[in-house]
Protein backbone atom coordinates (compact mmCIF):
# COMPACT_ATOMS: atom_id res chain seq x y z
CA UNK A 1 0.00 0.00 0.00
CA UNK A 2 2.68 1.97 0.63
CA UNK A 3 4.90 1.77 -2.82
CA UNK A 4 4.94 3.45 -5.73
CA UNK A 5 6.04 2.31 -9.43
CA UNK A 6 8.36 5.52 -10.97
CA UNK A 7 7.31 6.79 -14.06
CA UNK A 8 9.25 8.41 -17.24
CA UNK A 9 9.62 11.95 -16.29
CA UNK A 10 9.45 11.30 -12.21
CA UNK A 11 12.69 12.92 -10.27
CA UNK A 12 12.96 11.90 -6.44
CA UNK A 13 12.26 15.79 -5.74
CA UNK A 14 8.73 15.44 -7.18
CA UNK A 15 7.78 11.78 -5.76
CA UNK A 16 9.14 13.64 -2.37
CA UNK A 17 6.72 16.47 -2.80
CA UNK A 18 4.02 14.32 -3.62
CA UNK A 19 4.33 12.39 -0.39
CA UNK A 20 5.06 14.85 1.91
CA UNK A 21 8.25 13.90 2.60
CA UNK A 22 11.96 14.50 1.61
CA UNK A 23 14.18 13.33 -0.82
CA UNK A 24 16.66 11.64 2.23
CA UNK A 25 14.21 9.52 3.48
CA UNK A 26 13.41 7.77 0.53
CA UNK A 27 16.91 7.26 -0.16
CA UNK A 28 16.78 5.97 3.12
CA UNK A 29 13.70 3.86 2.48
CA UNK A 30 15.06 2.70 -0.51
CA UNK A 31 19.65 1.92 -0.02
CA UNK A 32 19.29 0.32 -3.36
CA UNK A 33 18.98 3.99 -5.01
CA UNK A 34 22.88 5.59 -4.73
CA UNK A 35 22.29 8.50 -6.86
CA UNK A 36 19.81 10.80 -5.85
CA UNK A 37 19.70 11.65 -9.81
CA UNK A 38 19.99 8.30 -11.57
CA UNK A 39 16.45 6.33 -10.96
CA UNK A 40 14.38 3.93 -13.36
CA UNK A 41 11.45 4.24 -14.98
CA UNK A 42 9.01 1.08 -13.61
CA UNK A 43 11.51 0.21 -11.09
CA UNK A 44 9.25 0.03 -7.27
CA UNK A 45 9.78 3.09 -4.94
CA UNK A 46 9.01 2.15 -1.23
CA UNK A 47 7.54 5.21 0.22
CA UNK A 48 7.92 6.25 3.93
CA UNK A 49 5.62 8.69 6.26
CA UNK A 50 6.16 12.25 6.69
CA UNK A 51 7.63 11.82 10.45
CA UNK A 52 7.36 15.74 11.21
CA UNK A 53 3.79 16.16 9.40
CA UNK A 54 2.84 13.54 11.40
CA UNK A 55 3.78 14.71 14.76
CA UNK A 56 2.51 18.00 14.25
CA UNK A 57 -0.58 19.36 15.98
CA UNK A 58 -3.35 20.07 13.59
CA UNK A 59 -1.40 18.85 10.59
CA UNK A 60 -3.91 16.48 9.10
CA UNK A 61 -6.68 17.86 6.97
CA UNK A 62 -9.19 15.85 8.11
CA UNK A 63 -13.22 16.64 8.91
CA UNK A 64 -14.10 17.64 12.27
CA UNK A 65 -15.91 14.95 14.24
CA UNK A 66 -18.60 15.71 16.87
CA UNK A 67 -20.11 13.05 18.99
CA UNK A 68 -17.90 9.68 19.29
CA UNK A 69 -17.86 7.19 22.08
CA UNK A 70 -18.85 8.69 25.38
CA UNK A 71 -16.11 6.62 27.02
CA UNK A 72 -13.55 8.56 29.12
CA UNK A 73 -11.16 5.69 29.94
CA UNK A 74 -7.49 5.76 28.66
CA UNK A 75 -5.77 2.69 26.41
CA UNK A 76 -5.75 0.91 29.15
CA UNK A 77 -9.50 1.21 30.68
CA UNK A 78 -11.19 -2.31 30.05
CA UNK A 79 -10.87 -4.04 32.96
CA UNK A 80 -8.18 -6.56 33.53
CA UNK A 81 -6.36 -5.82 29.58
CA UNK A 82 -2.68 -5.50 29.58
CA UNK A 83 -1.27 -2.21 29.26
CA UNK A 84 -0.51 -0.92 26.01
CA UNK A 85 1.60 2.04 24.36
CA UNK A 86 0.57 6.15 25.26
CA UNK A 87 -1.92 7.39 22.68
CA UNK A 88 0.30 9.77 20.75
CA UNK A 89 -0.63 13.55 20.81
CA UNK A 90 -2.27 15.68 18.17
CA UNK A 91 -5.02 14.82 16.03
CA UNK A 92 -3.89 11.81 14.66
CA UNK A 93 -3.75 10.77 18.67
CA UNK A 94 -7.29 12.00 19.00
CA UNK A 95 -8.49 10.06 16.49
CA UNK A 96 -6.65 6.70 17.56
CA UNK A 97 -8.32 7.27 21.17
CA UNK A 98 -11.60 8.03 19.67
CA UNK A 99 -11.38 4.69 17.70
CA UNK A 100 -9.79 2.23 20.30
CA UNK A 101 -12.82 3.33 22.70
CA UNK A 102 -15.47 2.53 20.41
CA UNK A 103 -13.48 -1.12 19.33
CA UNK A 104 -12.91 -1.73 23.57
CA UNK A 105 -17.27 -0.87 23.57
CA UNK A 106 -17.68 -3.65 20.35
CA UNK A 107 -15.26 -6.19 22.42
CA UNK A 108 -11.95 -5.80 21.14
CA UNK A 109 -9.68 -6.65 23.95
CA UNK A 110 -7.19 -3.51 24.26
CA UNK A 111 -3.97 -5.49 23.99
CA UNK A 112 -4.32 -6.37 20.92
CA UNK A 113 -4.42 -2.75 19.38
CA UNK A 114 -1.37 -0.89 20.68
CA UNK A 115 -2.22 3.12 20.07
CA UNK A 116 1.90 3.25 19.20
CA UNK A 117 1.68 0.42 16.08
CA UNK A 118 -1.97 2.38 14.79
CA UNK A 119 0.21 5.29 14.90
CA UNK A 120 2.97 3.95 13.41
CA UNK A 121 0.79 2.40 10.58
CA UNK A 122 -0.58 5.97 9.74
CA UNK A 123 2.25 7.24 9.45
CA UNK A 124 3.97 5.08 7.13
CA UNK A 125 0.69 4.46 5.06
CA UNK A 126 -1.04 8.11 4.89
CA UNK A 127 1.24 10.73 6.84
CA UNK A 128 -1.43 11.22 9.08
CA UNK A 129 -4.11 12.55 6.25
CA UNK A 130 -6.99 11.27 6.45
CA UNK A 131 -8.03 11.81 2.45
CA UNK A 132 -5.03 10.51 1.57
CA UNK A 133 -5.58 8.20 -1.63
CA UNK A 134 -3.42 6.03 -3.66
CA UNK A 135 -4.01 5.65 -7.17
CA UNK A 136 -1.24 4.21 -9.10
CA UNK A 137 -0.69 0.97 -6.87
CA UNK A 138 -2.29 -2.62 -7.75
CA UNK A 139 -5.35 -2.13 -5.83
CA UNK A 140 -6.21 1.22 -7.75
CA UNK A 141 -5.80 -0.42 -11.40
CA UNK A 142 -8.22 -2.80 -10.06
CA UNK A 143 -10.91 -0.08 -9.53
CA UNK A 144 -9.86 -0.29 -5.86
CA UNK A 145 -7.82 2.27 -4.58
CA UNK A 146 -6.27 2.85 -0.90
CA UNK A 147 -7.85 5.39 1.05
CA UNK A 148 -7.91 7.55 4.29
CA UNK A 149 -5.62 7.34 7.28
CA UNK A 150 -4.88 3.81 7.37
CA UNK A 151 -4.96 3.23 3.18
CA UNK A 152 -7.86 0.92 3.45
CA UNK A 153 -9.31 -0.80 0.23
CA UNK A 154 -13.61 -0.49 -0.43
CA UNK A 155 -13.78 -3.95 0.55
CA UNK A 156 -11.70 -4.43 3.05
CA UNK A 157 -13.27 -1.52 4.53
CA UNK A 158 -16.87 -2.88 3.99
CA UNK A 159 -15.68 -6.21 5.18
CA UNK A 160 -14.61 -4.83 9.05
CA UNK A 161 -16.54 -1.34 9.28
CA UNK A 162 -18.78 -0.70 12.37
CA UNK A 163 -22.24 -0.65 11.96
CA UNK A 164 -22.60 3.44 12.29
CA UNK A 165 -19.01 3.97 11.44
CA UNK A 166 -19.54 3.54 7.21
CA UNK A 167 -17.61 6.20 5.84
CA UNK A 168 -14.09 5.36 4.79
CA UNK A 169 -12.63 8.94 4.52
CA UNK A 170 -13.59 9.72 8.67
CA UNK A 171 -10.50 9.16 10.84
CA UNK A 172 -12.09 7.44 12.93
CA UNK A 173 -14.59 5.08 10.70
CA UNK A 174 -10.90 4.35 8.96
CA UNK A 175 -9.05 3.10 11.65
CA UNK A 176 -11.63 0.96 13.06
CA UNK A 177 -11.76 -0.67 9.99
CA UNK A 178 -8.30 -1.08 9.53
CA UNK A 179 -7.61 -2.40 13.27
CA UNK A 180 -10.11 -4.84 13.15
CA UNK A 181 -8.47 -6.01 9.76
CA UNK A 182 -5.19 -6.32 11.53
CA UNK A 183 -6.43 -8.05 14.00
CA UNK A 184 -8.39 -10.96 11.87
CA UNK A 185 -5.63 -11.57 9.58
CA UNK A 186 -2.31 -11.21 11.92
CA UNK A 187 -4.09 -11.72 15.33
CA UNK A 188 -3.49 -7.91 17.03
CA UNK A 189 -2.09 -4.64 15.11
CA UNK A 190 1.28 -5.63 16.63
CA UNK A 191 1.73 -8.18 14.73
CA UNK A 192 1.54 -6.27 11.07
CA UNK A 193 4.48 -7.29 9.02
CA UNK A 194 5.36 -3.46 8.86
CA UNK A 195 5.44 -3.36 12.85
CA UNK A 196 7.62 -6.05 13.05
CA UNK A 197 9.96 -4.58 10.28
CA UNK A 198 10.22 -1.59 11.88
CA UNK A 199 11.25 -3.56 15.17
CA UNK A 200 13.68 -5.85 13.61
CA UNK A 201 15.41 -3.20 11.39
CA UNK A 202 13.78 -4.57 8.28
CA UNK A 203 12.23 -1.55 7.41
CA UNK A 204 8.14 -1.03 7.12
CA UNK A 205 6.47 -2.91 4.47
CA UNK A 206 2.64 -2.56 3.74
CA UNK A 207 -0.09 -4.92 5.10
Amino acid sequence: MSDYRIKSGDTLSSIAKRFNTDVGSLMKANPNIKNADLIYADAKLNIPGSKDEFQAQGTAKGPNLTGGSQQTGGTDATSGAQPVGDVPPGQVGDWIKQAMDILKANGVPAEKMDPQAIAAIIQHESSGNPNAINNWDSNAQKGTPSIGLMQTIQPTFDAHKLPGHDNIRNPVDNIIAGVRYSIERYGSVSNVPGIKGLQNGSGYVGY
